[in-house]
């Protein structure tokens, strides 16, 4: 039976760029996101594809007890479609060949969900420098976790791979790997604590393939059309070269969701830091459009960076408060606040902490409730102010939180009242289990109220939480008169 489904036209767009006339088109070849120890999203059909040098030619691939045919269109491409499956933990094997002889098997199959690791090097930070924190992990190959693992210096080393979209996984070095302690180090060490998370509270595989790029600008990880309409040049690499080489290969991969840690770069440019919230919703509206899919899209609010980041990131206050206001506009999505999670003075790398396990649990958590049912959203979730009003002299700040505040600081740090060029700091209490009062100062413009909104969101910043530990996030809200 032949496979009639279509690949999506953002695929097919620039296959005559991607496999220009100095790149061959392989003899036959099943495209680098598939290989053995991987894991195919569940419920869903499993799209495969790949690439031959003869037009008109049969491929047929075996899966399951079910064989599915295509053929090699004009472009040198093909694709197999085998239905969709439960959960399946037994190792399984899939063939693929085509009428020439040529003949690919992939063992060591699970089926599960998949989760993608976006952003940049705090998403992209491996986890061996994570073990200063977690000296006594332990490693399982047999654990139902399988790790693809991409990163940035190869496409950095090979910016060809940059200038257009690539049809395939551009290192050939890249395929899917079992959790042995090798793999593990050398994989994302959110996407690595996330997956171990998931896979000890739900009885289900978990695959997780890693698309983010150290120093990776918003615009680099954009589709080029996306880049194009808003007038963006190149950042540390050319507009869209991260998603050029990282993201375009694998589209239209099926899977469950996306972890994504960015906006270090942004904080490098203040018109880029301005825009970050309509950016990054333009960002995830264009991914969901490409993979054809409203996945669910789990982001970290950006960590504290001590004082380096003065020099490094000067406007990343407006990058934590726009990520928060990011979330009012961009749907099916979560926020994890990072800012209590950043480095130390005693550890050795001042802009990725390595308190990456404590990170994940909480998008492990969040993740759990809202995928999985498992856990009360509402309880894994920081407190989110939700309305600022004028009150005489003060402004009260509700907050929609499972558990109420508490601070170890009295009064309060980190408030201040005003807009961005006239903020003045100011004293807040809290004042009720969902209720913080921040005195207006004198001559002050009461207009706005905020919180951590700091190039460096020091540690007593991150003071106000709730009761389970989970802080309250930066932010900057209008502040509305008292109904009369």
């Amino acid at each position: 039976m032949e496979s009639s489904v279509a690949l999506p036209n953002i695929t097919n767009e620039y296959v005559s760029k991607s496999l220009r006339p100095e790149r061959e088109i392989p003899v036959f070849k099943v495209a680098g996101i598939f290989s053995s120890h991987m894991v195919l999203q569940r419920d869903e059909p499993a799209l495969i594809w790949g690439f031959s040098n003869a037009p008109g030619t049969i491929v047929t691939g075996k899966f399951m007890g079910e064989k599915r045919e295509c053929t090699v269109n004009e472009d040198g491409r093909w694709h197999i479609e085998f239905s969709a499956h439960a959960i399946e933990k037994t190792p399984q094997t899939m063939t693929l060949s085509d009428a020439c002889g040529h003949k690919a098997e992939l063992s060591d199959i699970l089926i599960g969900d998949v989760w993608l690791v976006g952003g940049q090097s705090n998403a992209e930070l491996t986890l061996k420098p994570c073990l200063i924190l977690d000296k006594d992990i332990a490693f399982d190959e047999n654990a139902p976790i399988r790790l693809f693992a991409q990163n940035q210096l190869y496409p950095y080393q090979h910016q060809e791979t940059c200038e257009y979209p690539s049809c395939d996984v551009i290192c050939p070095d890249w395929k899917w790997k079992r959790p042995d302690e090798e793999a593990s180090l050398e994989f994302s060490a959110m996407g690595y604590y996330f997956a171990k998370e998931l896979s000890e509270s739900i009885d289900i595989p978990v695959g997780m393939v890693m698309i983010a790029a150290g120093g990776a600008c918003l615009r680099e990880l954009m589709t080029p059309s996306l880049a194009e309409k808003l007038h963006y040049g190149p950042g540390n690499i050319c507009a869209a070269g991260y998603y050029n080489s990282l993201i375009h290969p694998i589209v239209p991969l099926r899977f469950k969701g996306m972890l994504y840690f960015q906006g270090e770069s942004e904080g490098c440019g203040k018109s880029f830091a301005d825009a970050y919230d309509k950016d990054l919703k333009l960002f995830v509206e264009d991914e969901r459009k490409i993979f054809m899919r409203d996945f669910p899209f789990y982001y970290v609010q950006v960590s504290d960076y001590l004082d380096n980041c003065f020099t490094f990131f000067p406007w990343m206050d407006i990058v934590r408060v726009k990520q928060f206001d990011a979330l009012s506009i961009i749907p099916n999505a979560a926020m994890t606040v990072s800012m209590d999670l950043g480095s130390e003075s005693e550890h050795p790398d001042w802009a990725h902490s390595p308190k990456k396990k404590a990170l994940s649990k909480r998008l492990a958590a969040l993740a759990l409730s809202r995928e999985y049912g498992i856990g009360n959203e509402f309880a894994v979730t920081s407190p989110m102010p939700v309305s600022a009003v004028k009150k005489g002299n003060e402004i009260e700040i509700t907050f929609k939180t499972a558990y109420p505040l508490v601070s170890d600081i009295n009064p309060l740090p980190g408030f201040s009242v005003g807009g961005y060029e006239n903020r003045v700091p100011a004293e807040a209490e809290i004042a009720g289990e969902n209720i913080i009062r921040v005195k207006i100062p004198e001559n002050a413009d009461a207009s706005h109220v905020n919180y951590a909104f700091s190039i460096r969101a020091a540690p007593e910043h991150a003071s106000v939480k709730n009761q389970s530990g989970l802080p309250v996030p930066a932010f900057s809200m209008n502040v509305a008169e008292e109904a009369e």
